[in-house]
């Protein structure tokens, strides 16, 4: 055998060998499970609405609002323009500008650095990025 075929056996052999090692680390992996309960749909606090107008099964409540299960999830501001970034449960993002209607008893107002103001079946109230609904003083 010449030097060159010795070389490839050497790391043929070495490939080999190393591969089952390689092979049991790769089963010693833990799957992360995912969590139980859907950030869209709150359920976090004990009262069972989320703030947004949804109970835990997502089902809007009769004496609240809804956001059309939509989540806030940050603002955009610029020199002559804000805009709102909302997210649905299935990974789907809009941005919305000031001033904007998005159905007939749903319109953004106004945007700010930490919150935004909009108005709902003719009230308005003040979203933070936290997504707590509040609804606005005068």
């Amino acid at each position: 055998m010449n030097i060159s075929k010795k070389i490839l056996f050497v790391i043929f052999s070495l490939l080999l060998f190393t591969n089952p090692i390689i092979a049991e680390d790769k089963k010693d992996l833990i799957d992360e499970e995912l969590p139980a309960i859907n950030p869209f749909l709150g359920g976090g606090s004990a009262g069972g609405s989320s703030g947004d107008g949804l109970g835990r099964d997502g089902v809007s409540q009769s004496n609240s609002v809804s956001l059309k299960n939509m989540k806030l999830n940050g603002v955009v501001i610029g020199e002559s323009k804000r805009f709102a970034i909302f997210s649905f449960p299935d990974g789907r993002t809009v941005r919305y500008e000031e001033d904007t209607i998005i159905s007939n008893d749903f319109m953004i107002l106004d945007i700010f650095p930490d919150r935004i103001f909009i108005k709902m079946n003719e009230v308005e109230y003040s979203l933070d990025l936290k997504n707590n609904l509040v609804k606005a003083e005068g």
